[in-house]
């Protein structure tokens, strides 16, 4: 303190001289600080003054995190009581004796300019970081506040905000025109904000504009209503897991009646450790560092007046969207969600993780993700939720909020994100030859054209996966060449090779994998279907019997024998009728329903209009033709006893089941996914 005197006497020489203020400064610090600087003499006119002074100092020095506080008076600006924050040792001792400088009846000249000396001083050897504010508390109806003051006092004001200070001034109780137009043009200079509290009911009306503007601080209004001696009021409030610091404000119009807060296991505030509770006359500040979660509950009885409550709380709990980089549009996708407080990941017992994508026609989706090792989780249990989304058919950000909530706690943790579905890398493969290959030749069968929404997109050679089903012929020799001629280079064209030396049919499958927007991709394009026949060679048959050198007549007897065949074919025809109808009968009916990615159903199989040959002939078979949509005319659909096959009529068809491609015949489940033509269709059983 007496080093810091003796500087500001320093300062306060130079300053009169008019020359410059430097001050040899530190390092700046990570913290933020307000300095109160109250004009004494002013705010001494009142008692009523006083106490709202008391109040303002109580609610300024209590509030935000890690913010210090320090407090000159203007009667004595020599002398500075902090710097001092909540939870600090000496926190206490500072508040109390700060409340004793404002209820000590000094009667010394006020001097606003030596406090203002001070206060750069004080910011000179802190360096407080930015969002560091001074704020002066003025008032009285003399005319002590002057245009001369204001000229002398406004390169200090202009110094402060020239180290990214605010400065802020608050008049308390009735003032006159010249400290009115004082305290205005001082913060018309700084930018900052102009607070005027003429009676203690002010506080109540601007205690969130005081704490949002000077402490940074975001106070949520939880209670606010005019109670008699005779009411008891209570209010709950629910705290999150992972709550750092939670602090309730309490107005009290009239002083008089009593405040308490318990912890959902009913615990009063005064005996937790880690509880701060600080009283003035018309606020109650209390504060719970780590409080634990669940309800608590704040009780006010005996107020006589207005009582509004506030609550402000710090989590350090959020929900990260783990994807980086673009999502490939018209494909489905993975989003995968942690929970961390700083950089450690949080398990999260007995909760669920939803994202509500919003697409950029404004159309919201919700999905659900999961820790259970199921759908697109790959792990259980490991602190990632996980879940399928898409496939999204517009380009651009996509906005997600992410909510968590647990099972047996009302509490919704929310969180804003996005995601960019862009357009990615895929194949489109030109057909040359896919029948009747001759055997033993090398021959072009495709060409493989890389690109990105119809551009090229020239990627290496060992981007491009392929692989050979053959069955049960052999498999043949499969290449795949660059248009340039050579592996090292890149490019966009590639062309492919086939060589079978027996016959038989065989499936092409190829693959574009690289990464892309920082991340791996995949691409798997439609199978090529090739088959090669074998060539039998031509047998020459010679005629070597003897020529006829004459007629040969030859009698035919005609035998009368009985016409069996009027019997046996009325016989033959009446089982073959019989087994029509016994296999007609066993067959199984159509089940199941086909939705849209609106989760509407649009094909009830087992309703299906239908002719009646389809119906008698092909009772357990559906041509994709009957449905009537547009890119399932490929396919035929067969019902057996309990299990549901698609098929695919022409190798070509472009149909996706759960993202594999439809080769020739699979099994649907409940909740298949089946793309046809950029659009997602899903099969309920």
């Amino acid at each position: 303190m007496i080093l810091k005197a003796c500087v500001a006497v320093l300062i306060l020489c130079i300053a009169v001289t008019g020359i410059p203020i430097m001050v040899e400064a530190s390092e700046p610090t990570d913290n933020q600080m307000t300095i109160i600087l109250v004009d004494g003499s002013s705010i001494r006119q009142s008692e009523n003054d006083i106490d709202s002074v008391r109040s303002l100092v109580a609610m300024i020095a209590t509030t935000g995190t890690d913010r210090k506080v320090a407090f000159i008076d203007t009667e004595r600006p020599s002398i500075v009581i902090g710097p001092t924050s909540v939870g600090s040792n000496n926190f206490a001792d500072s508040i109390t004796a700060i409340d004793s400088e404002l209820i000590s009846g000094n009667t010394e000249k006020s001097d606003i300019f030596g406090g203002l000396v001070q206060a750069n001083t004080l910011v000179g050897l802190e360096r407080p970081s930015a969002g560091s504010n001074v704020v002066l508390i003025t008032g009285g109806s003399g005319s002590d506040n002057t245009e001369s003051d204001y000229k002398r006092i406004a390169p200090l004001v202009d110094q402060l905000t020239e180290q990214s200070n605010e400065f802020h001034v608050i008049t308390v109780g009735s003032i006159s025109d010249a400290t009115n137009e004082f305290a205005s043009a001082l913060v018309r200079r700084s930018g900052g904000e102009y607070f005027r509290i003429q009676n203690n009911s002010d506080i109540n009306k601007t205690a969130i504009n005081i704490t949002s503007n000077i402490t940074n601080t975001s106070l949520e209004r939880l209670n606010n209503t005019t109670l008699t001696l005779n009411d008891i009021v209570s209010v709950s409030v629910d705290v999150l897991p992972e709550t750092k610091n939670l602090q309730f404000f309490i107005y009290i119009e009239n002083m008089d009646g009593s405040i308490s807060l318990t912890n959902p296991n009913g615990v009063d505030s005064s005996l937790i450790d880690g509880s701060y509770i600080i009283e003035a006359p018309y606020v109650r500040s209390i504060r719970i560092e780590d409080p634990i979660p669940g309800t608590w509950s704040l009780d006010g009885n005996s107020v006589n007046g207005d009582f509004t409550v506030w609550s402000t709380s710090e989590n350090e709990l959020r929900l990260t969207l783990n994807n980086s980089g673009p999502i490939p549009v018209n494909e489905p996708s993975s989003l995968v969600v942690f929970a961390s407080r700083g950089s450690s990941l949080m398990q999260i017992e007995d909760g669920k993780i939803y994202a509500y994508v919003t697409t950029p026609e404004g159309q919201t989706l919700a999905y659900t993700l999961n820790d259970s090792g199921i759908d697109s989780d790959t792990v259980a249990g490991d602190g990632y939720f996980s879940g399928s989304v898409g496939p999204f058919n517009s380009i651009g950000i996509h906005n997600v909020m992410l909510e968590l909530s647990w099972n047996k706690m009302q509490y919704v943790l929310k969180s804003d994100s996005f995601i960019d579905v862009q357009h990615f890398p895929s194949i489109d493969i030109e057909t040359l030859l896919m029948e009747d290959l001759p055997l033993n030749e090398r021959t072009k069968v495709g060409t493989i054209n890389v690109n990105v929404d119809g551009q090229p997109y020239p990627v290496a050679y060992d981007a491009l996966a392929w692989d050979i089903s053959s069955g049960e012929s052999t498999q043949g020799i499969l290449e795949i060449q660059a248009n340039t001629g050579s592996i090292d280079s890149q490019d966009w064209i590639y062309d492919i090779f086939f060589t079978v030396d027996s016959a038989g049919q065989r499936t092409l499958s190829f693959a574009l994998q690289l990464e892309y927007g920082g991340q791996n991709y995949i691409y798997t394009a439609n199978p090529l279907f090739v088959s090669s026949l074998e060539v039998k060679p031509v047998t020459v048959v010679s005629d070597n019997s003897p020529a006829l050198n004459q007629p040969q007549i030859e009698s035919i007897q005609t035998n009368k024998e009985f016409p069996w065949w009027v019997i046996v074919f009325p016989i033959s025809l009446g089982v073959a009728l019989f087994s029509i109808f016994l296999n007609w009968t066993i067959k199984t009916n159509p089940t199941g329903y086909i939705f849209n990615d609106r989760d509407e159903r649009v094909i009830d199989f087992s309703n299906l209009k239908r002719g009646v040959v389809s119906k008698v002939l092909f009772k357990n078979t559906i041509s994709g033709k009957e449905l009537g949509m547009t890119g399932f005319e490929s396919v035929t659909f067969k019902f057996t006893k309990g299990k549901t096959c698609i098929e695919s009529n022409r190798p070509s068809a472009s149909i996706r089941i759960d993202n594999k491609p439809l080769s020739s015949k699979m099994q649907l489940s409940d909740k298949t996914w089946i793309g046809v033509k950029g659009k997602l269709y899903s099969f309920v059983q």
